[in-house]
């Protein structure tokens, strides 16, 4: 592996936080070993792995690939591992269950290299298969593809988002997500990381990309969404966990608005509580389209999406108890 041949050109890490999904991880770095130019390094950050098997697979299959096991369970745990431990000025993360086309590390590097105020930098995610329920289930809701241009805020907010227009924390939480999600290590360094109360499993299942990209924002830097930054994602094979999965989204939305309601001041809270009081007004409306076939969610996942956004409005003071608990419980 070396470094990209851009002329001006970052030096871009890779990590591939995982746990107990071998197989997936597998896949994920056969497309890793294919970039063109190769990237700096590529690290595994095993997130409180149950066994040795992701690490015996990565020393037998990837010996130039860096292994770090994190111990305190929670994604953003092992997010900010990775940013302690990598040595490029980017940090590319790749969600285990995604594959990276050839150009997609050179693709986000060459915007960092670009542009010295941007912090973070999302890529297009398509699909990688549509043969199952859950595949189109996840598909037909949005999934995670952003269209093929790109887009830079907040320079671009001021245009119409879905025909309308839109405040700023609706375009930041719409130009792509942390399954193809890199950042500049120094600027969200000096933002603190990733909120580890955040991203948390079933306690909390997301989150913690919007919030990132958020306060980058917030602190005067640039976002970009690159759509030749090009991944593929597996979603869920079943029809139920492709809905659990997406409320499950809703969930962990409503919790980051909710924060940066609480820590915001100023002109700032006014479109925030407003965003946040269409989020919650939004699955009732759905269910209204519904009700006269017009919404791909089935009325009984609509009603939990509602639920569980406003129960969001209240877990993210619970999700930061129980990431200090784990903080104590799993030293390093």
């Amino acid at each position: 592996m070396g470094v990209s041949s851009n002329a001006s050109a970052v030096r871009v890490s890779v990590a591939v936080c995982t746990r107990a999904r071998t197989a997936m991880l597998v896949r994920a770095l056969d497309s890793l070993m294919q970039q063109r130019p190769a990237a700096l390094e590529i690290l595994v950050v095993d997130n409180a792995p149950p066994d040795d098997a992701t690490r015996a697979a990565v020393a037998a299959r990837f010996p130039a690939v860096r292994y770090v096991r994190e111990p305190r369970p929670g994604l953003d745990f092992a997010r900010n591992r990775a940013l302690e431990c990598a040595s490029g000025d980017v940090v590319a993360f790749l969600d285990d269950d995604a594959v990276a086309d050839p150009g997609w590390a050179a693709a986000l590097g060459a915007v960092f290299a670009a542009d010295p105020a941007v912090a973070v930098c999302t890529g297009r995610v398509e699909a990688l298969g549509d043969g199952t329920e859950g595949e189109r289930a996840f598909e037909e809701n949005g999934g995670f593809a952003r269209g093929l241009g790109r887009i830079r805020l907040p320079a671009d907010a001021g245009r119409p988002l879905h025909g309308r227009p839109a405040p700023l924390i609706a375009w930041a939480v719409s130009v792509g997500s942390g399954c193809s999600y890199a950042v500049r290590r120094s600027a969200v360094l000096a933002l603190g990381g990733f909120d580890e109360a955040l991203d948390l499993g079933a306690a909390l299942p997301g989150g913690g990309d919007h919030d990132l990209l958020w306060r980058a924002l917030r602190a005067g830097h640039s976002v970009v969404y690159e759509p030749a930054a090009l991944a593929r994602h597996e979603h869920r094979a079943q029809a139920a966990d492709a809905h659990a999965q997406i409320v499950g989204h809703q969930r962990a939305l409503l919790a980051f608005l909710s924060k940066q309601l609480v820590v915001a001041g100023g002109r700032a809270r006014g479109p925030l509580a407003g965003y946040l009081a269409w989020r919650l007004l939004k699955p009732g409306l759905r269910l209204m389209r519904r009700a006269v076939g017009h919404d791909p969610l089935p009325a009984s996942v609509l009603a939990r999406m509602w639920w569980n956004c406003w129960a969001g409005l209240v877990a993210y003071p619970r999700a930061r108890r129980l990431a200090r608990a784990r903080r104590v419980e799993h030293p390093r």
